[in-house]
């Protein structure tokens, strides 16, 4: 497959994350609307809560449709990578690329997908150590490294490999040589 011809190729363009930082907000003004309401009932005043605080009824209204939305789309996400899977009998080797372009995802969304499936126990997965391809069918044990340290969220460049016996994004112990995380699927 030329990379170039499917470059823009990605249908899916709603994100995949998780919801619960949307009911977290939408929560909190649940909570401040239900004040306001005790409030106004028994005619204490705090910053004029009781005039205005059950007006966030509405936003916590349309907060809460949010992460509903996110749920289902999340739900989407996961049903669509699973039947590409069971295309597959969820035995074999592939790229990423081929599977994510296949379904109309970046390859990052997808790896977010499988992990969350993985961990699930859903699927049962791991890259080739040599050359990045998931092999499906294929489970890992995870085992984390005494001396990983979790890196920053948002990385300028690589982080450093070199004499280190487990991946540095995500901990797994590294016994056999190779380019890959058999977990992660990480470039060491």
């Amino acid at each position: 497959m030329s990379e170039e011809k499917y470059k823009h190729r990605y249908y899916y363009k709603e994100s995949y994350e998780a919801a619960i930082g949307t009911f977290a907000v939408a929560i909190v003004f649940l909570f401040v609307a239900i004040l306001s309401l005790v409030f106004l009932t028994f005619k204490i005043e705090f910053i004029g809560l009781a005039n205005w605080g059950y007006w966030l009824f509405v936003p916590a209204f349309f907060i809460f449709i949010g992460g509903f939305d996110q749920l289902y789309r999340n739900y989407k996400y996961k049903q669509v990578v699973k039947n590409a899977l069971a295309q597959r009998n969820f035995q074999g080797t592939y790229k990423l690329e081929h599977i994510a372009l296949e379904i109309g995802m970046k390859p990052k969304v997808l790896l977010r997908v499988l992990l969350d499936l993985r961990n699930k126990g859903i699927i049962k997965y791991s890259f080739n150590v040599e050359t990045g391809q998931i092999i499906l069918g294929q489970p890992i044990t995870y085992q984390l490294a005494t001396e990983y340290v979790p890196p920053a969220k948002k990385l300028e460049n690589p982080l450093p490999t070199e004499g280190k016996n487990y991946c540095v994004y995500c901990g797994h112990k590294i016994e056999t040589g190779g380019n890959f995380c058999p977990n992660c699927g990480s470039n060491l």
